[in-house]
């Protein structure tokens, strides 16, 4: 029989805001110094009653559902079964090893809080204010005053109001968005005109081909791309520069707002970096399966994930735990 150490419990008991998760209790750039504590206990009473927090509840059962599961499968597990196992994931780990490419150069550019910082522009009176655009039922962006807050998009307004008395809101405006969107991408199309957007203010740019003919850096295509945006537009973006596009998304966020962050395309220099993040950088892990992976198995870095590879691939599918080790 067998247990993963360092499984976690995370009931709420006299603290039941601490167990609550939505998709607007996951912190965003510029929430680095809030009091998580005092927002998770808002965001719970102020949701408490109503017909979203009843919805979450009958999920959040599911969820411990899955976990107490996973748990008895893991329980189950003999010595032979991990030894087993451990050969999968070292196999897999092996297989992905030898598939990586450190031959490309990656940059993901997200302009920094687009809708408020758009609305900033047009209306500079509401420079330095804490604003939000959307409504007291949903908040599509928040500006960075905002977010010292604990207010952030997805957000529920009056939520934000409770958190933020002083709260500005704005009403989307998607026409002005589009053309700023449309000015900031006549940019990347120097650098990539094959880039993809994922959405009005965030693209992936392939710099690979534009770093070798002109003999520069990711970091310096980086430093001038965002240049020429802010020229182009009068908003700041942050960036990414990496061997791959999930890990490329990932540095973008790290200097935020108005920076950038290069990964080199080094193997120990990547490999250092992701065994460092938190699971939930991992794309394809959401709230679910981070509470499943931290309360089953005690996992909440990605390092820890390798540690544990062969928990992983006995208690789950090969089709998902593929994507959480192939970008190491």
């Amino acid at each position: 029989m067998s247990s993963a150490a360092g499984a976690s419990s995370d009931g709420g008991g006299d603290r039941p805001w601490q167990s609550y998760h939505t998709a607007y209790t996951n912190a965003k750039a510029g929430m680095e110094g809030v009091d998580k504590e005092k927002v998770l206990k808002v965001i719970y009473e102020m949701s408490k009653g109503s017909k979203y927090f009843e919805n979450e509840q009958k999920k959040e059962a599911i969820t411990k559902l899955k976990i107490e599961h996973l748990r008895a499968q893991c329980a189950k597990l003999t010595d032979n079964d991990i030894s087993h196992f451990q050969k999968v994931a070292e196999n897999k780990i092996l297989e992905l090893e030898a598939s990586r490419d450190l031959s490309k150069i990656w940059l993901h550019t997200d302009m920094d809080a687009f809708y408020a910082a758009v609305e900033t522009l047009e209306n500079p009176s509401l420079k330095g204010k804490p604003l939000a655009v959307g409504s007291m039922s949903m908040i599509a962006t928040a500006s960075y005053e905002a977010r010292k807050f604990g207010v952030r998009a997805a957000m529920p307004g009056f939520i934000g109001c409770k958190l933020c008395p002083d709260l500005v809101f704005v009403r989307p405006n998607f026409e002005r968005y589009t053309h700023y969107s449309g000015l900031a991408r006549k940019v990347f199309q120097r650098y990539d005109p094959n880039f993809f957007a994922t959405s009005l203010d965030e693209a992936y740019l392939d710099i690979t081909k534009v770093c070798i003919e002109r003999g520069i850096t990711g970091e310096e295509v980086a430093s001038e791309l965002r240049d020429a945006v802010l020229q182009e537009t009068g908003l700041t973006c942050s960036a990414g520069v990496a061997p791959n596009r999930m890990i490329a998304k990932v540095c973008s966020d790290i200097n935020k707002p108005n920076g950038q962050f290069i990964l080199p395309n080094d193997r120990d220099a990547v490999t250092t970096f992701v065994s460092t993040l938190p699971i939930r950088k991992i794309g394809g892990i959401g709230k679910v399966t981070e509470q499943m992976l931290h309360q089953v198995l005690g996992i909440s870095t990605c390092q820890e994930m390798l540690q544990k590879a062969a928990f992983l691939c006995a208690l789950f599918s090969e089709g998902s735990t593929g994507p959480y080790v192939e970008h190491f």
